[in-house]
């Protein structure tokens, strides 16, 4: 996308934008010409990440989006600094849980057996009730205008049914959550698309043991893991007008390990 800035104008709310994915998306963005409402369980890391956005005017926003009434209380803050709502990035989510059992993995093989009831229940808050809380508040808005855009952060795991049992059902479930949504609110002028990122390079993979990584990479035909930056470029897309009649869809830059 080269010329003018594609989302000159625009104001972007990136949730889990602190590290990782939701940093590289936040920074892109901000390259692109918006101003960007970064969100972030953790204060610190949302402002580190506005510090190091070209432009100027851009928000950090701390907050648990599994809170909903913190969520409604970050998009008034959004609505009454900017005034609009143009895109909002579903990125916040953990790939661990307290008590999930990941710990057993390598040795056992399985994690559901030693699954905790808070640890399945806490990854479907953060993924897909963080998800809802923030579609929710972002719909307001972007009915006000008759536009927008909403782009979800799902997984392979969600398509393949790789990885950890409670991780894979969560992205799985923000599949549903975008086709569904994307039909409701499509007649209002909103679109909504997912992206199912591959192995990326981000703190988050850093997590992932080394001989399951290993073995992800050797089934990549591309044979490297992808960046935060391809991802970031992902997002731009399905942000920007670049893709005005795409919506219910997802995309997914994975290096070929998943094909379908």
């Amino acid at each position: 996308m080269g010329g003018a800035m594609v989302l000159k104008g625009r104001v972007a709310w990136v949730t889990g934008g602190g590290s990782g994915l939701g940093r590289a998306i936040s920074e892109r963005f901000a390259a692109e010409g918006a101003r960007v409402a970064v969100n972030d369980v953790r204060p610190d890391t949302a402002k580190e990440t506005i510090e190091r956005l070209p432009g100027s005017g851009h928000l950090a926003v701390a907050g648990d989006i599994s809170d909903s009434a913190r969520v409604a209380e970050m998009a008034d803050e959004i609505a009454k600094t900017f005034g609009r709502l143009d895109v909002l990035v579903n990125n916040a989510g953990v790939d661990r849980t307290p008590g999930d059992g990941t710990d057993k993995l390598l040795a056992t093989g399985s994690i559901t057996p030693h699954m905790s009831d808070a640890g399945w229940t806490r990854m479907l808050e953060i993924h897909l009730n963080g998800a809802f809380f923030c579609a929710r508040e972002a719909v307001k808005r972007m009915t006000e205008r008759g536009s927008g855009s909403i782009v979800n952060m799902s997984s392979i795991a969600g398509l393949a049914g790789m990885g950890a049992i409670h991780y894979a059902t969560a992205k799985a479930g923000l599949l549903g959550f975008t086709r569904a949504l994307a039909r409701e609110v499509g007649a209002r002028g909103i679109r909504v698309n997912a992206i199912c990122p591959g192995a990326i390079e981000t703190p988050m993979t850093g997590n992932v043991p080394e001989p399951i990584m290993k073995g992800m990479i050797a089934a990549t035909p591309l044979r490297r893991m992808g960046t935060a930056d391809e991802i970031a470029a992902a997002a731009l897309f399905l942000a920007s007008d670049e893709s005005s009649f795409i919506t219910g869809q997802w995309l997914s830059p994975n290096g070929g390990i998943f094909i379908g």
